[in-house]
Parts: structure tokens; C-alpha cells; sequence
């Protein structure tokens, strides 16, 4: 069974280090465990990070979309992040079937000594030396840090050292497991490959990403399909989309599609992705990778989206077409300059331009297959 635990604490308690610790151990156990390091998970979601309460949220819960997609596709994680706001964790815990919370505890004058003498790692340096200045939101002194009610493990670093601490969060990633092998899923780490169906809403991404999903899975190859729609739904929790907020769930996406391939996952990323700085981004992030261009006359796609979320020719004979909300219409969407495959859905049937994208699927599989073959 695969599983998620997250450990948190103030800036300066030890997350990072027992998160790499631990992470080690246990792969040297045989469980191919992924590190969720939010300070290195910002820099491609936030490069320039105004830490607002806002982007604070969004970032958060495009963390728990991570370990969610991680762990439903067979992958065990351990998320380090401070998360001082304690729905956060529980967010994750209401996510992910098998979760435990490692609460670290260290006095704040320490954490501020750790902090002040850091010299690697990830994480910003000086973040206590900015407390208490105007704007300041430093977790424990200018905001609060809510701690966890009933975590599953108490560490105190203050008096425990690195080595022990290290060992607690093993045996309890091995409890979650059953095993030390446990959470393994069927997925060689690094033999991944994502395919990004992009194109004009209503050009038919979705209807292609399950048909070739499906397809694959009848011939034993597992794939997760990522929605950017769904996505979009979980990070912003019906919070209304800014330019910001719409840039962070795009480097999610992109993000969790990299974490998902690294891990030895097969991708298929729908989403229009309007801005193409979005796709190629996930081109550079990820090693095997191809993008389908969808191309559909836009009178012919907006027609299919209204079709489709007016349910058009639905309910009882007779009825009004019922509104579920207007259709999606990308007046900046910026296509592909060099797609690995071009379809023109407007002219081609969907089972032909279905199995062109298998036949590209099944390429990069077998790339993906030599690779680890010869690693």
C-alpha cells in the first residue's frame, strides 16, 4: 500500500534534513520513496514568490495535488514544508487513503540559531532576520503556526539527534507500508513519459486523452491522465482566477507531470494551456516527452463546447437544454511551433487521430523501456 507522510515544523526544526534522511534510508529498503521538497517545489511554481496569503494557499494545495497524484499512482512520499496553516496537512489527510503527520518540535531561539548558520540546502536564507519588519510573514512569529492536534509521530529536535529521529520516521513510513517493499507500484523510477494533448477547447483533448488512456491500460501500460480542469478545481477552491493563480496551477501541472515521469509513470497531460511558455516549459522539465497539437476550426470548437455544456440533445424530450456553464473560449491561445503531431480533429474522426497518438504513446514507451534497459 502506498502512503504519505508529511513532516512539519517551524523554519530551522530539522524538516529537511530527517526528510532527506529518511528518504535515503529508505530507498536504500527497496521503497522508491519521492522527497516532496517545497523549497525547491516553489522555485518552479513561484520563481519570484510573493509569499501572500493567497499565493501561500494556492501553492499549498497544488502540494497536496502532488502527493495525491503521487500516491494514487502507486508512489509513497514525504512532504517537508512548514505548512503553518494546519488545514493544509488536514487537506492531505482527507486526500490520501494512508497519511501520518510527524510534528517536530524545537524551541523558537533555536530554530533561529539553525537558521542563522545555514549554509546549504534549499531553503531562502535569513527568513528570522525578516521577521517583524512591515509585511513580514515569517511562520511562528509574525503569523502563527498551528501545530498538529494528533500527529502520528512527536519529534523533538532540540534533544534527539538526526540519527533517531531518522530511524521514528522509517519505522512508521514501514508501518504505513506493511512492508518494506510496500508502495512500490508496477513503474521503473526514471522510465516515464509524458504526452501533452493540447489545442483550442472543444478540439477533442479529452475525449483522445481517455480513449488513448484506455487503450494503453488494455495493453498493460498504466497511464494517469492529469486535467488541468480538475486541477484548476483543487488548487483554487473556487477562489476566482487571477493571472497569478493562473500561472501557478499551469507550473503545477507541468510540475506534476515531471514528478509523476521521474517516478516511472506514463502521462497523458490534458490541458489547452492557452500560453505556450506553459508547454515547452514541460518539455524542458521532462525528459521523454511529445506534444499533440490539436488543430479545429474555432466556430467548429465552440459549437462542440456548447454542445457539450449546454447538453444539447439531453434530458427529456421536450426540455430546456440545461445550463452548466458557458463555453471555454481561449482568444490568447498560442499553439505549437513544433509539435511532435499535428491533427486536424475538425476534418480527421476521432479514432483515426486516436490512434496516431497511440502510435507516438507506444514510441515513447519503447524509448522509455531501452532506457532503463541499459541504465
Amino acid at each position: 500500500m502506498t502512503w504519505a507522510i508529511w513532516i512539519t515544523g517551524l523554519p530551522g526544526s530539522g524538516k529537511s534534513a530527517l526528510a532527506r534522511g529518511a528518504t535515503a534510508a529508505l530507498r536504500e529498503r527497496g521503497v522508491p520513496v519521492v522527497h516532496l521538497e517545497l523549497d525547491v517545489i516553489r522555485k518552479t511554481l513561484t520563481p519570484t514568490p510573493t509569499y501572500s496569503e493567497t499565493e501561500r494557499d494556492v501553492v499549498y494545495r497544488a502540494l497536496v495535488s502532488m502527493a495525491t497524484a503521487l500516491t494514487d499512482a502507486g508512489v509513497p512520499v514525504i512532504i517537508d514544508a512548514t505548512a503553518h496553516r494546519r488545514a493544509w496537512r488536514e487537506l492531505a489527510r482527507a486526500s490520501i487513503a494512508r497519511f501520518a503527520e510527524v510534528q517536530l518540535e524545537c524551541p523558537l531561539e533555536v530554530c533561529r540559531r539553525r537558521e542563522a548558520q545555514r549554509t546549504g540546502g534549499h531553503a531562502p536564507r535569513g527568513i528570522y532576520a525578516r521577521a517583524g519588519a512591515p509585511g513580514a510573514r515569517v511562520p511562528g512569529v509574525d503569523v502563527p503556526y498551528e501545530p498538529s492536534f494528533a500527529p502520528e509521530r512527536v519529534i523533538d529536535t532540540a534533544r534527539r539527534d538526526v540519527a533517531a529521529s531518522v530511524h521514528q520516521i522509517v519505522s512508521l513510513a514501514q508501518r504505513l507500508g506493511g512492508d518494506a517493499g510496500a508502495g512500490a507500484g508496477p513503474w521503473i523510477p526514471g522510465g516515464g513519459w509524458a504526452i501533452w494533448i493540447t489545442g483550442l477547447p472543444g478540439s477533442g483533448k479529452t475525449t483522445l486523452a481517455s480513449a488513448v488512456a484506455g487503450a494503453l491500460a488494455g495493453h498493460g501500460v498504466p497511464v494517469r491522465v492529469l486535467d488541468l480542469c480538475a486541477l484548476r478545481a483543487f488548487v483554487l477552491n473556487e477562489r476566482p482566477e487571477s493571472d497569478a493563480t493562473r500561472e501557478i496551477v499551469h507550473r503545477a501541472l507541468a510540475c506534476t507531470a515531471k514528478l509523476l515521469t521521474d517516478a516511472g509513470v506514463a502521462v497523458i497531460v490534458d490541458a489547452t494551456a492557452s500560453r505556450r511558455a506553459w508547454r515547452e516549459m514541460a518539455r524542458a522539465l521532462i525528459g521523454r516527452f511529445a506534444e499533440v497539437q490539436l488543430l479545429c476550426a474555432r466556430e467548429v470548437c465552440v459549437e462542440r463546447e456548447r454542445a457539450v455544456r449546454w447538453r444539447l440533445g439531453g434530458g427529456r424530450p421536450g426540455s430546456p437544454p440545461r445550463a452548466v456553464a458557458p463555453p471555454e473560449i481561449a482568444v490568447d491561445y498560442e499553439p505549437s511551433l513544433s509539435p511532435d503531431l499535428t491533427l486536424h480533429t475538425d476534418l480527421q474522426d476521432l479514432g483515426s487521430a486516436a490512434e496516431e497518438i497511440l502510435r507516438l504513446a507506444r514510441r515513447l514507451h519503447r524509448t522509455a523501456a531501452v532506457g532503463e534497459h541499459h541504465s
